[in-house]
């Protein structure tokens, strides 16, 4: 694993170095790399190969589709080789559908979207909403996938890991997939909205990482000392909204991550005098917003 140098430069990455793009920010690096796009309170992250394989994880509530096409466009992907769904929340499924649809939003035009392979974790059980109802409706090859599923590419893989069982009648967080994803040397957990108790389990399979895509949007019911201690991670980041009503990050995972270098892409306001007054006190000097996407190269660019 790499060690991660960080700076607020957005003209210049060193290697794995934390870079805000997008629109009107620094044009994403050509290579190998991860980026959390910032789709609001939600999720949605894009892996690029050393080939220019393009996997996604997630897609954000119904209005990410604007920011997913975006990225894409970015990193001239004209083919999503795999998207896989960790679980079917709107805020992680939403997006998906209008995506399909290309720029004009119009599905069976040319600019749709091509799309390989999906993967999830099985249509049983999955919520009774317009977001589940269209995403199982979508004519995208689709495969049910369980802890020891693999998919490679050159200087890519992604393993879904084992999290231990769910509760009995668990809500659909604790039914979601886990993955432990490697970007040429560098190595991310994924845990979707997983509870603590599962997260430490996939932790513990994935390994020490370079990176841990925090739970549930910061939620303090998604990590603990044990998930940092089996995750060790040299770098957190949190898929957060700026509007949002949960006051996520959490304040207790704010001052659990007190000593970690931690990004996220937006916050629920840290005014002492707004609805989430606790983010004001619990913000450590190592922890920053983006409130862009967020780029992380492996290094391994030409």
């Amino acid at each position: 694993m790499h060690p991660i140098v960080f700076s607020l430069s957005l003209l210049l990455a060193a290697p794995l170095e934390p870079l805000d793009v997008g629109p009107g920010l620094a044009p994403p690096p050509r290579g190998p790399g991860l980026r959390f796009i910032d789709v609001g309170q939600g999720s949605s992250l894009l892996l690029v190969g050393r080939e220019g394989q393009a996997v996604l994880v997630d897609a954000g509530p119904p209005p990410a589709s604007e920011a997913i096409l975006a990225a894409l466009a970015e990193h001239e992907v004209a083919a999503v080789d795999l998207w896989i769904f960790s679980h079917f929340d709107n805020d992680h499924i939403g997006g998906f559908v209008r995506a399909l649809a290309g720029p004009d939003n119009i599905a069976g035009t040319e600019d749709d979207l091509e799309l390989r392979e999906r993967w999830d974790r099985g249509l049983d059980g999955a919520p009774d909403t317009p977001a589940a109802r269209a995403y199982a409706a979508a004519e995208v090859p689709r495969r049910t996938v369980r802890a020891g599923d693999r998919w490679d590419g050159p200087g890519l893989s992604i393993r879904v890991v084992p999290a231990g069982s769910p509760p009995e009648r668990a809500a659909e967080n604790a039914l979601g997939l886990a993955l432990c994803i490697e970007v040429e040397s560098l190595r991310l957990l994924a845990p979707g909205d997983l509870p603590v108790v599962q997260v430490e389990a996939a932790a513990r399979a994935c390994g020490a990482v370079d990176v841990l895509w925090a739970s549930h949007h910061g939620s303090r019911t998604g990590i603990s000392q044990a998930v940092l201690a089996a995750a060790a991670p040299a770098l957190v980041v949190i898929s957060a909204g700026g509007d949002n009503s949960y006051c996520h990050p959490h304040a207790e995972t704010l001052s659990l991550l007190h000593n970690y270098r931690m990004w996220s892409t937006d916050l629920a306001g840290a005014s002492p005098h707004g609805s989430c007054p606790g983010l004001a006190t619990a913000w450590g000097r190592q922890h920053h917003v983006a409130l862009a996407d967020l780029w992380l190269a492996t290094g391994e660019a030409d």
